[in-house]
């Protein structure tokens, strides 16, 4: 049989009308659609009949329950056994708040919310059936890039204070992995590229407008230039503290207010770049897949909670994003359940062949995972996804937490599972899962 592949897509876009994420726990009713959401899938089997499965969604995330659904649906529909099957989230924060129950609501979930993401589950298990149902023989060839879209976003003030401004000295990671894979009779090509970066430029001048973002954009330009049957999928990286680079104002050390020509011009770049790859000499690769998943446990610093008084006060702010995060955290704190200790955060391990793999990690992860992961496991040329199966929150490495900033405190008070940051011994907890879980591929 050999390598094998197929790979198919459907649209997600929401309808009009349902809050949009990525905006901590407020309401904006989406009122607009700049492009279709989509939801794309790629099987890639070998000749012993191993399979992996990779589903990229062009949503901000979801956590909890209904990420454990829909990744048991695709197993399920598909027949791919559950730790090979990989959901990733582009994180357009243009897109629906099918997270709703991550953030700290009072208010129960609306139903046309609910309604909405059941279709999508539904959706998407029966789009990866097609993608299996599609496999054939196929090459694959492996290129490695480079891209410069993204910049390190987390950066002191004149204070010393952490704050969200570009840090032109800051961890990113340029690299960018780029997969063609070609149906041996010639009728069907699947390209599938990595980068990590924020999609946060449309909501910064359309603030209720649906929209896939960077990602939608740089798929747009490759189909222009490959052809329009040529199924081009995003997967998303380590972009927890990495913003598009087109929108830092470095004499400022700000980054500035968005416009509609950011979003052409950095999802030009990044196809242009994804092109310049497979320009390259790639490396062919003969697949031999095995998978394997787990979890880490990631610890909370509980003692860094902030009093009950503290949430009441902000319970009586004017602002929104406030008065729902005071008013959450106050009811919870009086009436339980208590905060938590610890997240059981997902991870994995791909091997495509003995030379190549994949590791992913579920959250936020923040870009300088890759260094850690390449060395702990020996491998600097490994592969590292962010944004998998579900996305309850930032996830940084020991190393930031005393830091501060956003992506190590401020953003635990807006996630159920918060609200206090986490305590260092992420590394160790990350280190020891993912060792074990290399001896568990061999």
């Amino acid at each position: 049989m050999g390598t094998r592949a197929g790979w198919a897509e459907v649209e997600i876009t929401p309808p009009l009308g349902l809050p949009m994420g990525g905006r901590g726990p407020r309401i904006t009713p989406g009122a607009s659609v700049f492009d279709p959401l989509m939801a794309q899938a790629v099987a890639l089997g070998d000749d012993a009949g191993n399979c992996t499965l990779w589903v990229s969604l062009d949503l901000i995330g979801m956590a909890g329950e209904l990420a454990e659904g829909l990744i048991y649906d695709i197993s399920a529909m598909s027949g791919v056994h559950y730790e090979a099957v990989v959901v990733n989230y582009a994180h357009p924060h243009s897109g629906p708040m099918i997270n709703y129950n991550k953030y700290p609501f009072v208010e129960p979930q609306l139903n046309a919310l609910t309604a909405y993401a059941q279709e999508v589950r539904r959706k998407v298990a029966v789009m990866a059936r097609e993608a299996v149902d599609r496999m054939r023989p196929v090459t694959v060839t492996l290129h490695r890039g480079h891209s410069d879209i993204g910049i390190n976003r987390r950066n002191r003030d004149a204070n010393g204070v952490m704050t969200m401004s570009p840090n032109p000295d800051g961890t990113y990671n340029p690299d960018l992995w780029v997969f063609d894979i070609t149906a041996l009779d010639g009728d069907g090509r699947c390209v599938v590229f990595n980068y990590g970066c924020h999609p946060v430029i449309v909501y910064g001048y359309a603030w209720d407008a649906i929209s896939a973002d960077y990602p939608g954009a740089c798929r747009r330009y490759l189909r222009e230039e490959l052809g329009e049957e040529v199924h081009c999928q995003f997967v998303q990286g380590l972009a927890g503290n990495v913003r598009p680079r087109v929108l830092a104002d470095l004499e400022k050390g700000r980054f500035r207010k968005s416009r509609p020509e950011d979003l052409e011009r950095t999802g030009r770049q990044l196809a242009d770049d994804v092109l310049a790859a497979l320009g390259e000499t790639g490396e062919r690769l003969n697949i031999a897949m095995a998978a394997v998943a787990g979890r880490f446990m990631a610890r909370r610093d509980t003692t860094r909670i902030p009093p009950l008084a503290h949430w009441q006060e902000l319970a009586g702010s004017d602002d929104e994003l406030t008065r729902n995060v005071g008013r959450y955290w106050a009811r919870r704190l009086q009436e339980g359940p208590p905060p938590v200790r610890a997240m059981p955060m997902r991870c994995g391990l791909i091997q495509l062949d003995p030379e190549h793999r994949i590791a992913w990690l579920s959250g936020e992860a923040l870009a300088e995972w890759q260094a850690h992961l390449r060395r702990w496991l020996g491998d600097d040329r490994l592969i590292v996804w962010g944004y998998c199966q579900e996305n309850p929150t930032y996830l940084p490495t020991d190393e930031l937490i005393p830091e501060g900033g956003y992506e190590v405190d401020r953003s635990n008070l807006y996630a159920v599972d918060g609200p206090g940051p986490f305590a260092v011994g992420l590394n160790e907890a990350v280190r020891r899962r993912f060792l074990a879980m290399e001896k568990q591929l061999h």
